[in-house]
């Protein structure tokens, strides 16, 4: 079971977002952009990464650095589905839960969003790729056709190149995802314009579901 911080709204929440840091932090080091992106009625869960790693000061990973990571990932994407899992006992349907991920948390969103056998809302990755593509069109889950997908990506990242997310959103579009990417200048980071695009998108994407109506 992984760790995670929590930011409840006033009231009752419309949706949920989860989170997923990158590497050498912890999910809660993610909760400025609650205020950031500034969401009303909106849970926001931030999950502490499986991994530790040792000299980072208390931070975690969802996986080895590549070409090492296959176990990992699947090991991290076990884990991130039995938290929506948990998510959805606690009442909160599928659809009305979104993932968000920076980095390797970009990474772990895609690996999970498209695989997850219920619909989530949609997914955010900024600065990330797509993991194993080659897997993609025989585990998709049948539930995901269209699912909504934003990349975030900057032109001048050295980390992570934006050719991968080129290619990650080419691989999503053949498989039948509404994917798009925005590129913005800026290296492996999120500058006020890409938040700005986020909000938009969540803000979409949460107001396409019907909320739950309580009687």
């Amino acid at each position: 079971m992984l760790n995670f911080t929590e930011l409840h709204p006033i009231g009752m929440p419309i949706g949920c977002i989860v989170t997923l840091h990158g590497r050498g932090v912890r999910g809660e080091d993610l909760a400025p952009l609650a205020d950031a992106i500034a969401l009303e009625g909106i849970r926001w869960i931030f999950p502490d990464g499986p991994m530790e790693l040792p000299g980072s000061w208390g931070g975690r990973a969802w996986y080895e650095i590549p070409p090492h990571h296959p176990r990992g990932l699947l090991q991290s994407r076990k884990l991130l589905f039995e938290l929506i899992e948990r998510l959805e006992q606690e009442k909160t349907p599928s659809k009305r839960i979104a993932l968000v991920g920076f980095s390797q948390g970009a990474v772990m969103s895609l690996d999970v969003g498209v695989r997850y056998p219920r619909r989530i809302a949609g997914i955010v990755a900024m600065s990330g790729y797509l993991a194993r593509p080659e897997t993609l069109a025989v585990e998709k889950s049948p539930a995901v056709a269209g699912l909504p997908i934003l990349l975030i990506h900057g032109k001048n990242d050295e980390v992570l190149p934006v050719e991968g997310a080129r290619e990650a959103q080419a691989a999503l579009r053949t498989e039948g995802f509404s994917v798009r990417l925005q590129e913005y200048l800026m290296g492996h980071e999120v500058i006020p314009e890409a938040l700005s695009e986020i909000r938009t998108f969540l803000n979409q994407i949460f107001e396409a579901e019907p909320r739950n109506r309580r009687s």
